[in-house]
């Protein structure tokens, strides 16, 4: 179970300029927290304890194939925290490198949100 969500700024900020390009992204993602929440090990398993998940983004018309990308890590403090580390376009980019993600993991463990 997950008590606490914690968002990096990198999250924020993709996510703020996804919204705009794709007025669905905020009921999808909804749709993606509550899955996650019933079953919070789903994606690809990344290396450092991260995933990868895939969003769907209804108004892209596109599918889970097509949608955007969602990197998260379980257990900061505890087994029921989780972060979102950032999120992109697929379109966009195909992944992120292990040291941008690195980088964003050092200021969430520091509190630096």
């Amino acid at each position: 179970m997950i008590e606490r969500i914690y968002y990096s700024d990198e999250f924020d900020a993709s996510f703020k300029r996804l919204k705009k390009r794709y007025r669905s992204l905020p009921d999808d993602f909804k749709a993606l927290l509550l899955s996650l929440c019933t079953n919070p090990q789903q994606g690809v398993a990344l290396s450092n304890g991260r995933r990868k998940v895939r969003l769907a983004i209804t108004s892209k018309g596109k599918g889970k194939r097509g949608g955007a990308r969602v990197i998260i890590k379980h257990a900061f403090l505890n087994d029921t925290d989780l972060a979102f580390l950032y999120i992109y376009d697929k379109s966009e980019m195909e992944n992120v490198s292990d040291q941008y993600l690195d980088s964003i993991i050092i200021k969430v463990e520091n509190g630096e949100l």
